[in-house]
């Protein structure tokens, strides 16, 4: 089953926070776009840290937070990875 548009649309809204392409877009900017991964994890790991959590519950909205930099940060990786291949 091939998506619509709209269904991409949405997807990568629940995925990433944003679209494949704004990420995309972002990239651009990075001479290195793993650095830009990295710094992405690091992000999801401090919103979900005890420091950010003093009473150890991470709410909802955060950890869906943290789920998205982590996806845009595979996203990032999956690209790198098959740019490399296709070189």
């Amino acid at each position: 089953m091939t998506k619509t548009v709209e269904e991409k649309y949405q997807w990568e809204l629940q995925a990433y926070g944003c679209t494949a392409g704004a990420i995309d877009n972002a990239l651009q900017d990075y001479r290195d776009p793993l650095m830009l991964a990295a710094s992405m994890l690091s992000d999801a790991q401090e919103i979900i840290s005890p420091d950010f959590n003093p009473d150890g519950a991470v709410d909802e909205a955060v950890a869906n937070q943290a789920r998205q930099y982590m996806n845009r940060a595979k996203y990032i990786i999956f690209k790198m990875m098959k740019d490399e291949r296709n070189a």
